[in-house]
């Protein structure tokens, strides 16, 4: 790991459970040495991305102005925001839309349909791997190299999601989810929640990204999951139509 990646990765310590942490904490969560740990925290500091306060280590404004930036100008979320929002008042569910980054899935953008409820994995919250419509269609969408690399350093864990005990098995399975064109889920990351994830292909992005639909689960039961499915998709490809335009 890089000087570079070894700063960075203080960042990955903070979590609604823990936001504060102190300068030993940090240090030694992080396996680094006295001076080079308070050195990378000043430079995080000086950078914003960390606050200094009496109680020690918080994550800084410079987080909340990125995160602006890409709000504003970030094309797929341009192209997205409109179609997104139609969605949501004709079906009345959450419709989201997740990206992948390392090994983490997450929600970039989200808008509320009127019979909406809270979601679980809204916005900012890292989704699990390798549980829930999202995950498992941008998963399938990835290159076979990078789904075997995955396997190797996560066995257990898709094992434990039901999706293959052995690589072979997992691949079928994505494969499965690339020919189907879509994920139901009921019941994966909320016991009260059901949506249908497809995957989202950008012109403006290098990876894959997946539009959710997400609603409760005894509406979802009543619904015409066929329409909602084709619904979802048509929305994908208006998505994708429009990012190579503004593109």
């Amino acid at each position: 790991m890089s000087s570079l990646n070894k700063m960075l990765s203080i960042l990955d310590f903070f979590s609604i459970e823990k936001s504060t942490w102190s300068p030993d904490e940090l240090i030694a969560e992080a396996g680094l040495s006295r001076p080079t740990g308070y050195r990378y925290l000043k430079e995080l500091c000086d950078s914003g991305l960390l606050r200094r306060a009496q109680s020690g280590y918080s994550l800084g404004p410079r987080i909340v102005e990125m995160d602006y930036y890409i709000r504003q100008s970030d094309r797929l979320l341009i192209s997205c925001r409109p179609v997104m929002n139609r969605l949501a008042q004709e079906t009345g569910c959450d419709i989201l839309l997740a990206s992948i980054y390392g090994v983490r899935i997450l929600a970039v953008h989200q808008e509320q349909g009127e019979l909406s409820s809270p979601v679980a994995y809204g916005r900012g919250r890292p989704m699990p791997l390798f549980r829930g419509g999202g995950s498992k269609v941008i998963l399938a969408a990835l290159s076979p190299a990078r789904q075997k690399r995955l396997y190797a350093s996560h066995t257990a864990e898709i094992t434990e999601a039901g999706l293959g005990q052995t690589w072979k098995a997992f691949r079928a399975h994505m494969l499965k989810i690339q020919q189907d064109g879509h994920v139901i889920s009921v019941g994966e990351l909320d016991s009260n929640a059901a949506g249908v994830a497809v995957p989202l292909y950008s012109g403006t992005s290098l990876e894959p990204a997946a539009l959710i639909l997400v609603t409760t689960r005894s509406r979802f039961a009543l619904v015409d999951q066929a329409r909602l499915i084709e619904l979802l998709k048509n929305s994908a490809r208006q998505i994708e139509i429009a990012d190579s335009i503004n593109h």
